[in-house]
């Protein structure tokens, strides 16, 4: 008796859990898609389903509401492909509504070591033309004025592009943000 309770203990413990890694997985259908880009669009607001809010606490520290930043992630390029590290990447982009943005680079939910400790670009570090249109490498080694460091590991690569202090009817219309597009150029052997 005592066998088939620890048993059925076990396996609705495994089934919980796996059914909660299901729905709170890295996208869900709560997200909205843009090209390679989705976003949770209830982060930081009181409507935020209870996947939604666990998506948060376990992929991010914590989530503002849409009126001070909205969170893009990408982790496919263009044509649908996985980010990878050994693929070379052109991030093509013009300066979003927004008061200040960054796009981050990340491995396995980490920043990714590199010997310039550079895990990020901004709107105050990246080199933009006149017009305000920028292009980002992103590479193994991230050289270069606009280059962000994917690393030599294996494991799932993301883009976090935060806008901070979106315009106004950004947070309820995301279709007006202009998206940067995000290139494959070339890939070596693992």
């Amino acid at each position: 008796m005592i066998g088939c309770t620890v048993a059925g203990l076990v396996l609705g413990t495994a089934g919980g859990a796996g059914s909660f890694y299901a729905l709170v997985g890295y996208t869900s259908a709560e997200d909205e898609q843009f090209g390679p880009w989705m976003t949770l669009k209830q982060v930081g607001q009181t409507e935020q389903s209870p996947y939604s809010r666990a998506r948060v606490a376990l992929y991010g520290i914590w989530g503002l509401p849409p009126s001070e930043v909205i969170y893009f992630t990408a982790m496919t390029d263009e044509s649908g492909a996985a980010l990878k590290s050994t693929c070379a990447y052109r991030i093509e982009g013009v300066e979003p509504p927004a008061r200040w943005w960054s796009l981050t680079a990340y491995q396995d939910l980490f920043y990714i070591p590199n010997p310039a400790n550079r895990y990020s670009l901004s709107k105050t570090t990246i080199a933009a033309n006149r017009d305000g249109s920028w292009i980002i490498r992103l590479s193994s080694d991230g050289k270069g004025p606009n280059g962000l460091a994917l690393g030599n590991g294996k494991g799932l690569i993301t883009l976090s592009l935060r806008l901070y202090q979106p315009n106004p009817g950004i947070a309820a219309n995301r279709t007006l943000v202009p998206l940067p597009r995000i290139a494959r150029e070339a890939c070596r052997r693992a």
